[in-house]
């Protein structure tokens, strides 16, 4: 019995037992299967942070959402909202008219400027109008709210015979 029990023992050893001989392609795929999933739980560590970072940012982006909808809830804080988005609006369309809404154009204006060269310093103006003053025939008016304050800037420029006799700037 005891032999039977030593032949089975030794007879399972040769059958399923390791070769005690290693293959070098064996050993090589298994360090780069090694070093593959060294570099791939780093990724996966980074893409991990990266993911928290994400989520920490949408929940401040809808918390700062959330808080900017209960702002305007209120119907006054509404109407307020508007009427100074409206404002900055126009300004930024007045601004966006030309050269004439900067002070430094304004300054480059003087006498005896041909009505060319005072459309080419300041552009277009809002308005053309005559005079009845003898010594003004024509008048550029530029206005519009440039400083965003609700109130209309207005400047002109007086011209005779073709050339400016008068200027007033709205800044």
């Amino acid at each position: 019995m005891k032999f039977l029990i030593l032949f089975v023992y030794v007879f399972s050893n040769l059958l399923f037992g390791q070769s005690t001989k290693t293959d070098p392609k064996l050993l090589q795929r298994i360090e780069a299967l090694e070093k593959r999933m060294a570099h791939l739980e780093k990724v996966n560590s980074q893409t991990q942070q990266d993911l928290s970072l994400v989520e920490k940012k949408a929940d401040d982006a809808k918390f700062a959402s959330e808080s900017r909808i209960s702002i305007l809830q209120n119907e006054n804080e509404k109407k307020s909202f508007i009427s100074k988005l409206k404002t900055e609006l126009k300004s930024e369309e007045v601004k966006s008219q030309g050269p004439w809404t900067k002070k430094e154009t304004w300054n480059q204006v003087r006498r005896n400027l041909t009505e060319f060269k005072v459309r080419k310093l300041l552009g277009n103006p809002n308005q053309i109008k005559g005079s009845l003053n003898p010594r003004i025939e024509r008048v550029y008016h530029y206005q519009g709210d440039i400083d965003g304050d609700g109130i209309e800037e207005k400047g002109f420029v007086n011209f005779y015979k073709g050339k400016s006799v008068s200027f007033e700037s709205p800044l």
